[in-house]
């Protein structure tokens, strides 16, 4: 029997095996009841396209450094509330560009194309595909060699899961696209293209794992899924007698987070078959979908009638909250788009930005790339704001739920939000890097540091060595000038 199934209960129908999350009264013993007090450790790194930092005003970096009152956020980070600053850590000044360049020089050309290629690995995939003579490559992604060590392996339904917000339609920068459309990578030459069809992301949640196609890049839908679909029935309905019966072995407090629980599945599911059907995805068509490796031309490039972007992030944050209150996952990529993305965001209001702060402005947001990135600072820091919040509200709602020994989801997750380059000037120096959570796990918090000038890598090892326990893990990724790895000490408590 699998390691997670003796601290859940699983309820179980026709094709469907929801995870429950954490009841008291479903632990039998008092040492399970001791055991279970032991929150599972968390990991999600969370992807931003494009960087953060325009090279005509930084409206990113906090103002002031240190601990608390002694540091402020920025306008586009002050739309993180007061209670998740105090479980932030800013970073500033962390480099990658010792992955590809011999003296660690900043310049990585083509940028969007390589740089996230090295995201979650301090490698440069060009050297690896040359080595191996093959179209692509890469080395094994920080979210892999977790989900494979003895710390997570073994201990959850899904060993990780990857998602993202593309709608498969954004330029590989002549390279190939497993560098900017995905960051992880189980393998040397595989790699994890992230889900994008959130009701495919659902039906792995809730135990469905036969393949099914969707952007997300597998062969043919699922049958029971589409099924279920044709019929307008839920997954609750596969598992309704399982979940009476489990009723009645609770208490009154856990009959009532039971029932909660399963009402909140029932309106993800709801909220994620509309968006697949909206994007065209598993909840629409029964014939298979591109692949995320593939150019997709008739994929969503603005908002339309039937697909929101806002939606489609607000699905996304529904589901990765149900992955981590049900412990079906411990490690999850999430790409809020592709490198290169060519979306429009005509769904986010443009503001104005000064140095302090940012008001509502006139209109509302071009394409990423082209009119965010290489526009105006008010543009790129307006789209940057709309992802930073989405991300705080995914870390709110993540404090909101507790966990068996008091503390929150979130004190129990690292977060680790950050993009592969700085920003308009495509450095890969100077990169936007934010921890949110992690306070159970021994990480300082409600701080901003300047870490002068350090190796990316040195931040993933400690990740693994202090944070995570994976104290066998010696070695990460690549620093062609030759300066050894390290512990970045200043955030561990």
């Amino acid at each position: 029997m699998n390691r997670f199934v003796s601290r859940r209960l699983v309820l179980r129908g026709a094709g469907v095996a929801l995870t429950l999350p954490w009841l008291e009264s479903l632990l039998p013993t008092k040492a399970a009841q001791a055991q279970a007090v032991t929150p599972p450790k968390r990991y999600m790194p969370i992807f931003i396209p494009n960087g953060a930092i325009h090279a005509q005003q930084d409206v990113w970096t906090p103002t002031g450094t240190g601990v608390g009152a002694a540091w402020a956020l920025s306008p586009i980070l002050d739309v993180f509330s007061a209670t998740i600053k105090a479980k932030m850590n800013v970073l500033s000044k962390f480099e990658n560009g010792s992955a590809f360049n011999a003296d660690g020089g900043s310049s990585v050309e083509p940028s969007h194309g390589r740089q996230p290629g090295a995201f979650l690995t301090c490698v440069d995939p060009g050297t690896v595909r040359k080595k191996l003579n093959v179209a692509e490559a890469n080395a094994i992604s920080l979210d892999q060699i977790m989900a494979q060590h003895a710390a997570f392996k073994g201990k959850t339904m899904l060993p990780s899961l990857q998602l993202g917000l593309s709608t498969v339609l954004s330029y590989c920068d002549g390279q190939p696209c497993s560098n900017s459309r995905s960051i992880s990578w189980s393998g040397a030459t595989t790699p994890m293209y992230k889900q994008v069809d959130p009701l495919e992301v659902f039906n792995k949640i809730v135990g469905v794992i036969k393949p099914s196609g969707s952007m997300g890049g597998s062969t043919m839908p699922d049958a029971d899924a589409m099924a279920r679909i044709a019929r307008n029935k839920s997954v609750l309905d596969a598992v309704l007698e399982n979940a009476t019966s489990t009723q009645a072995m609770l208490g009154t407090a856990d009959k009532m987070r039971l029932q909660e629980f399963l009402d909140s599945v029932r309106e993800v599911e709801k909220s994620v078959t509309g968006v697949s059907m909206g994007m065209g995805g598993l909840a629409c068509s029964a014939i298979a979908a591109p692949t995320m490796a593939t150019v997709h031309p008739d994929a969503p490039k603005q908002n339309t009638a039937t697909y929101k972007k806002e939606e489609h992030a607000n699905a996304m944050n529904a589901l990765i909250i149900m992955a981590l209150q049900c412990d079906a996952t411990r490690i999850i990529t999430h790409m809020l788009e592709d490198e290169r993305s060519e979306f429009t965001y005509d769904h986010v209001q443009m503001r104005k930005f000064t140095a302090t702060g940012s008001t509502e402005g006139t209109g509302t947001c071009p394409e990423y790339h082209g009119g965010g990135q290489h526009g105006s600072v008010d543009a790129f820091a307006s789209i940057t704001r709309w992802n930073a919040g989405k991300v705080n509200e995914l870390a709110t709602k993540l404090d909101a739920i507790k966990e068996a020994d008091g503390t929150s989801i979130l004190d129990n997750t690292v977060i680790f939000f950050a993009g592969a380059m700085r920003g308009s000037d495509h450095s890969c120096h100077d990169l936007p890097v934010a921890l949110i959570g992690g306070g159970n796990l021994g990480l300082k918090q409600d701080q901003h540091v300047d870490v002068g000038v350090t190796p990316l890598r040195n931040l993933h090892y400690t990740m693994m060595n202090k944070v995570f326990g994976m104290s066998d893990v010696t070695t990460f990724g690549d620093n062609l000038t030759g300066a050894p790895i390290a512990v970045y000490k200043e955030i561990i408590a």
